[in-house]
């Protein structure tokens, strides 16, 4: 009897383990897709700029259409719905939000230090820039961490013109 209670004791141990590891693994992978939609997102958006400024030797992006590219890659890369809620089956469990930054010649000098306001992430700006912060909210974990705390990814491209 000793040796059954200690073996069913390993496998439960084992089971937990496996599903943790699991777990973190998943939590892993859609981490790195979640910071890659966030530069891809911050990429999208510095690609829309004022011609008529531009023309006039000014770097001036164009925040409207930057945001529609920018929620339209969030969107597209991390299957969210209209309302920025994940698609049922998708790993992510609460509605994301994101907030956009624009640093260009009509509303900053350069060169800048940038803090965030998470103090997580500091750069000197030196030139026009976009910086997007997404909340992806809980990560989806079965057992261990139930009460995971929200996922928030930071990114910045800057648009250097040599």
């Amino acid at each position: 009897m000793k040796t059954f209670l200690l073996g069913f004791a390993m496998v439960l141990l084992c089971t937990a383990f496996l599903y943790f590891q699991e777990d973190h693994d998943r939590f892993q992978r859609y981490d790195f897709r979640a910071k890659y939609a966030a530069e891809e997102a911050a990429a999208a958006a510095a690609q829309y700029i004022q011609n008529d400024q531009y023309a006039e030797g000014r770097m001036v992006f164009n925040q409207a259409e930057g945001i529609k590219a920018a929620e339209y890659m969030l969107k597209t890369h991390l299957s969210l719905d209209n309302q920025f809620k994940p698609i049922p089956g998708t790993y992510w469990l609460d509605q994301m939000s994101y907030k956009i930054e624009f640093f260009d010649e009509s509303n900053t000098t350069f060169p800048k230090l940038y803090e965030h306001e998470s103090n997580y992430f500091t750069m000197v700006i030196t030139n026009p820039t976009v910086v997007i912060t997404v909340n992806l909210g809980r990560p989806r974990y079965r057992a261990v961490f139930k009460n995971a705390p929200p996922v928030f990814r930071t990114a910045a491209h800057t648009w250097k013109e040599r």
